[in-house]
């Protein structure tokens, strides 16, 4: 892979093998590190990191967002989107809804009122997975995260390794 350096770091009890694209490091917003996996020196043995499809389906399950709604799909989606396109969180009604719409074959309205759904419904049932995974809320009106912020703080918690 061309322009990618690995870095063995430490991580505590285990040593964290690291990609670092040397051409995202130049872009603005980009996140030019990602783990790759783990080594422990204890057992001799890497273990891969999960694709970003599992952190992401672990983290809304760990949330309390119902895997029922179609809400968690077009969040699934959105999320995706985001962890390859950090730029995308700036403009979500005009970039980000349009894409998943797209994906989905439906509308960047319903999927706009289908994700707000599936955040409303995750903190009509406490919403404590949300605290435990995110800790408190950013917004400061209303008892739950508007859209845009649950997307830019599960993003966030994706990149930081969720």
């Amino acid at each position: 892979m061309a322009g990618l350096e690995w870095v063995m770091q430490n991580g505590g009890d285990a040593l964290l093998l690291v990609a670092v694209d040397r051409h995202a490091a130049d872009t603005p917003g980009a996140y030019p590190c990602r783990v790759v996996g783990t080594f422990s020196p204890v057992e001799q043995r890497f273990f891969p990191a999960a694709d970003d499809g599992q952190r992401i389906r672990r983290l809304l399950a760990e949330i309390g967002v119902p895997g029922n709604l179609l809400g968690c799909a077009y969040l699934r989606t959105a999320l995706t989107l985001l962890l390859e396109e950090p730029g995308l969180s700036r403009t979500i009604s005009r970039n980000l809804y349009p894409r998943v719409a797209e994906q989905h074959s439906t509308t960047p309205a319903c999927v706009e009122r289908a994700i707000r759904h599936a955040i409303a419904q995750t903190f009509a049932r406490g919403g404590e997975g949300y605290r435990a995974a995110l800790g408190r809320l950013a917004s400061s009106v209303g008892d739950r995260p508007t859209n845009a912020e649950f997307l830019a703080q599960t993003a966030e918690r994706l990149r930081l390794g969720a």
